[in-house]
């Protein structure tokens, strides 16, 4: 970012006539920005240290190239789902290629708009990047560790959840299948149904496929739902007792933990 001068690159795109008033001029602008960033010509010795670390950390498996920005968690601010993940990524050259987008995905024009609606200093956003190994999903989804809805219900978990991985439901690009548990009463309250009839999932050489979903529309049962419910409230204790927004995924009969963040209200999901 800084072999680019991307800050005074940033400076003069807002200094062109139109960028601040016309949203077309801005994300045409702002793709550009990306791509500069993302088809530059990276380190060689950035791109040594990342295989090293790649090849030896996590055995050249598949990994899911993931945006850790500043300008997430805030008060008041989520930024959860502004910002690229590219996943199963499989190859050498592609890891380093993955962190350039994700790097990129800063000026995503969405998390741009959503910034500056915010009152957040654009040339303040920075991005780290997590390099996690991919989790071959039979389900997965969102889980907040109280009622997101109402304050006032106590000893309640959101679950948000989709067949396959589950990047669309961090996206929200479709309709996820949404439930309620009671830790009081150890009922579950269905408020959605997923509304996918495909599903993703990893390609044996990187990326992603779409494969048909078949059978019953219900992703959950209700004693998954409680033993999710249950590693929610051991993450939020852990965590010193913080709400948390926990990214989860289901494969054969473990439960894995992506990521846990504190809860932000009025987020971005």
């Amino acid at each position: 970012m800084q072999r680019l001068d991307i800050p005074q690159h940033l400076q003069g795109l807002q200094r062109r006539p139109g960028f601040n008033t016309d949203p077309n001029v801005r994300r045409e602008a702002l793709a550009a920005l990306r791509a500069e960033i993302a088809n530059a010509a990276p380190d060689p010795a950035f791109i040594r240290a990342l295989d090293a670390q790649w090849q030896g950390q996590l055995k050249a498996g598949g990994v899911f190239v993931r945006s850790s920005s500043n300008s997430e968690d805030l008060p008041g601010f989520s930024g959860a789902g502004l910002y690229t993940t590219v996943p199963n990524v499989t190859r050498a050259d592609a890891v380093a290629k993955a962190v350039q987008t994700v790097w990129a995905s800063v000026y995503n024009f969405e998390a741009y708009e959503a910034r500056t609606a915010a009152g957040l200093q654009q040339d303040a956003v920075a991005m780290a990047v997590l390099v996690q190994l991919a989790a071959p999903s039979d389900s997965s989804g969102v889980m907040i560790t109280r009622d997101p809805f109402d304050r006032a219900r106590q000893h309640t978990t959101y679950i948000s959840a989709k067949r396959g991985l589950g990047i669309r439901v961090v996206e929200g690009k479709r309709q996820a299948e949404q439930v309620m548990y009671s830790d009081w009463s150890k009922a579950v309250q269905v408020l959605s149904r997923s509304a996918e009839d495909t599903q993703l999932v990893a390609k044996a050489g990187g990326g992603v496929r779409e494969v048909p979903i078949t059978g019953s529309r219900q992703v959950l049962t209700d004693a998954l739902i409680a033993r999710l419910a249950k590693v929610g409230k051991a993450t939020k204790q852990a965590l010193g007792g913080v709400d948390q927004d926990i990214e989860w995924a289901v494969v054969g009969d473990e439960i894995v933990m992506l990521q846990s963040r504190p809860y932000v209200d009025g987020g971005a999901r």
